[in-house]
This record gives C-alpha cells, structure tokens and sequence, in this order.
C-alpha cells in the first residue's frame, strides 16, 4: 500500500511509489486532498527534477495523468513534448472548449531542481497532435493561464508535485503529476 504524504517520510514514499503499478500510482495520486498537496509539496523541497525527465524523446508525446487541489474539475492531462527543440505542454482536460489548452513551456526554475511550467511563454508553433499554438492572454484563457507559473518538484521517479504562482505570487493551489505513456 503506498501511504499518504503526511505521516511518512519522502524516501519510503517515493519507494513504495516507484514499486508501484502505473494504475495503483494514479489512483494514489487522484485520492490527495489539499493538505496532502500541500504537505507532499513541501516534503518534495531540495529534490533533483530535470526537463528530461518529463518527456519523452523528439516525436513523442508524454501524458502525465494529475490531479489539482480545486474545488472543481480536478482531474486533467498535461501532454508534453520536446518540439523544435522547446519542451512544451498542454492541459487535456474537459473544459478545454472554453478555458483554451493552456499551452505551456518547461524550463529549470530558479531554484536549482525545480521545474517551472511557464504559461506566459506564447508558442510559435506546436507539434502534431497538439491543439493550435495560441497565447493564453485572450478570452477565458487569460483568466486561468494567463499570469501563471507552475513550481513543480520531483516526489518518484513517476510523481512530481506543483504549485502555483500568478503574478509572481504563490498561490494555495497544488496540483499532482503522474508520469504515463507515450502517444
């Protein structure tokens, strides 16, 4: 049984998630509340994360399965790929329609071994596959993508642990990541 981030320590979690199956992990990861989130982020500080390790090689798309700590529409997909030489995303997700697909580059972030999901990055041009590079600074999107950043840390080798930041500002806002296949 994989145990929940509060009462445990980062390195049996991040074993009993390594050993587990694709599903089991998740599953774990879509039963995280808030605080769980928000505890997992923190016991996540001073881990090594690298751009590679959320995609795949050049063609491929990476799905990570995740889960967010909103009251509503929690659960999305975030595809990523290395296209052109620029690692970017998407958020697959139901509302797609209406809030747009969030499109998003990964860099280093300044902290050494975290990762920033940059959606005020514009894309050029996106890979096949993926919804038209637009900028998340229009219509609804701009509402909900607009001024945002995403910190995100390595938890497992297939977990990762994010929170948000808009404007420059932490938010209370986590969110989950879990590393799946390759479409």
């Amino acid at each position: 049984m994989i145990p929940k981030p509060i009462g445990t320590d980062l390195e049996t979690l991040s074993a009993a998630l390594n050993e587990a199956e694709s599903d089991a992990r998740v599953d774990w990861l879509r039963s995280l509340g808030k605080k769980q989130q928000a505890a997992l982020f923190a016991m996540a500080e001073g881990t090594q994360m690298k751009v590679e390790e959320v995609h795949g090689g050049t063609g491929s798309t990476t799905v990570h399965y995740g889960k967010n700590s909103l009251p509503m529409f929690t659960q999305f997909q975030k595809r990523i790929c290395n296209h052109n030489g620029v690692v970017q995303g998407y958020n697959h997700q139901s509302l797609k329609w209406l809030t747009g697909p969030g499109h998003f580059r990964v860099i280093p972030h300044d902290v050494p071994g975290e990762l920033l999901f940059d959606y005020v990055w514009a894309p050029e041009s996106v890979p096949e596959g993926f919804p038209p590079a637009r900028s998340n600074k229009g219509g609804v999107s701009s509402w909900v993508y607009g001024d945002l950043e995403d910190v995100v840390r390595k938890v497992s080798d297939h977990i990762a642990i994010g929170r948000a930041i808009i404007k420059g500002k932490l938010t209370t806002n986590y969110f989950g990541l879990c590393r799946g296949e390759e479409i």
